[in-house]
């Protein structure tokens, strides 16, 4: 673990982005945000403990709970919040207000390729249409980071942990893992690191939950984002 120095700018992320073509589509429907194994393989390999499905759909467009509190999200592509659907007049489904707070190595200026935090997350709820602020912080993959990138560096800590998965309440499990390997051999890179093409720690919550009451469980990578680590 090294030394860490936390920046905050005034910078205000826009409530609007810019053309719907490169934002993501969180409609209900919408193949975007389906859920995807860990696991890659020319064989379809069934759910388990260790091939749980990540739960894209938290991380790119958060989501509201049964509780009715806001949850998630944890990735803006391109700098974009998600919307309601592929148009550009369509609502937008999750947003972050005001400063964020970079993480970043220590005597560094905070270039928009590291990891932040923002402390003002609102998740739409579509059934009401008013927006619900989360209670907490969210954690952000770099915004030059596309979903693939993302996506592959989520399999890739959790493939790859740092210790045991440290078991939480009930069937919850807390993991971490790093987002790329030391040498990325490939052109281009596919996973989602820092602008000096360094990994950083990725952590996230595997949930065994079953869709129904009696039915056998279904595990998730229910939620993953970047830590203050490197």
């Amino acid at each position: 673990m090294h030394a860490l120095t936390v920046v905050a700018t005034g910078v205000a992320s826009a409530l609007l982005s810019l053309s719907a073509a490169a934002q993501m589509d969180c409609a209900a429907a919408s193949a975007a945000v389906i859920p995807l194994p860990v696991q890659v393989s020319n064989v379809a390999i069934p759910n388990s403990r260790s091939n749980p499905q990540i739960n894209q759909r938290h991380i790119f467009c958060g989501e509201i709970n049964a509780a009715g509190n806001a949850v998630g999200f944890h990735s803006r592509p391109g700098n974009h919040d998600p919307q309601v659907g592929p148009l550009a007049l369509d609502p937008v489904a999750a947003r972050t207000i005001g400063p964020r707070t970079y993480m970043v190595p220590y005597g560094l200026n905070p270039p928009n390729d590291y990891r932040y935090a923002n402390a003002n997350v609102e998740v739409l709820n579509v059934a009401t249409g008013t927006w619900v602020a989360k209670a907490g912080p969210s954690t952000f993959f770099p915004d030059s980071c596309t979903q693939q990138q993302v996506v592959t560096s989520i399999r890739y800590a959790f493939m790859h942990l740092s210790s045991g998965l440290v078991m939480g309440g009930g069937n919850s499990q807390i993991f971490f893992g790093p987002s790329a390997p030391t040498v990325i051999a490939v052109v281009p890179n596919p996973y989602c690191v820092d602008e000096q093409g360094l990994a950083f720690t990725v952590g996230g919550y595997l949930n065994g939950i079953p869709p129904a009451p009696g039915a056998a469980l279904v595990w998730w990578v229910n939620s993953a984002f970047p830590i203050a680590a490197f």
